[in-house]
């Protein structure tokens, strides 16, 4: 009620506007016209009017703005440092990945040399070893030949020795054989050797028909006496 006084008052009419009393009971039924001013007036008056109800408001409204502040603030710190400590997690997962992969590959490529060296050494001893082979058959082929060569060579050669022997004991028993059918031409003599009779020295000379008068010949040509010869005798053997 005291507002609606006051409102009353503040509102009404200065009194120096003068109006017939039709008009002004006009004017009392409607109701009183407020300039912008006296408005907005009137609406600080309203607000200010209950400081702690207003504070009560403020306090209540700022309320959930401070919550939503509070949470968004708290949500983005968590999210960075979740995001710090995800990016730190995957650095360092990353980091001890690319060491990993780093050793493997170096691993490998150690692995991958060795075994390139050792396939390499390997193939050396291989071709070192044939090498030897190759001389060693190539050596052994050599020293077979050459040791065939000399058997044919000897061979060759005991066979040329034999066929010279043969030929020297051929000539010489034709030799042999000449100079006797030359003394049995000719005549000649004969030295006694021992073992030997003038019966066989006969025979040789004239033949086994011939041998008994042979002898006769010889004893007559020699002027012996008996059929007797001592060793070392040169006889004449006469035709």
């Amino acid at each position: 009620m005291a507002k609606k006084r006051k409102d009353k008052r503040e509102f009404e009419e200065p009194a120096e506007y003068d109006m017939s009393s039709d008009t002004q009971d006009e004017f009392n039924n409607e109701p009183p016209m407020l300039s912008r001013s006296d408005s907005r007036r009137g609406k600080k008056k309203t607000i200010f009017k209950y400081p702690l109800l207003n504070l009560l408001i403020v306090f209540f409204l700022l309320i959930p703005i401070v919550i939503v502040i509070v949470f968004v603030t708290v949500q983005n710190m968590g999210s960075n440092e979740v995001k710090t400590e995800t990016e730190s997690t995957v650095n360092v997962s990353d980091n001890t990945q690319a060491k990993e992969e780093k050793a493997k590959a170096k691993k490998a490529a150690e692995e991958k040399a060795a075994a390139e060296k050792a396939a390499k050494e390997k193939k050396a001893a291989e071709e070192k070893a044939a090498a030897e082979k190759q001389e060693q058959d190539a050596a052994a082929a050599k020293k077979a030949e050459e040791a065939k060569k000399e058997q044919e060579t000897a061979e060759q050669k005991a066979a040329e020795q034999k066929a010279a022997e043969e030929k020297a004991a051929a000539e010489e028993a034709q030799k042999k054989a000449d100079e006797e059918a030359e003394k049995k031409a000719a005549g000649g003599s004969h030295t006694v050797q021992a073992g030997e009779t003038l019966y066989g020295i006969a025979r040789s000379a004239y033949g086994g028909a011939g041998a008994a008068a042979g002898v006769e010949k010889i004893k007559q040509a020699n002027g012996l006496g008996s059929n007797d010869v001592p060793v070392g005798t040169v006889l004449t053997i006469p035709q």
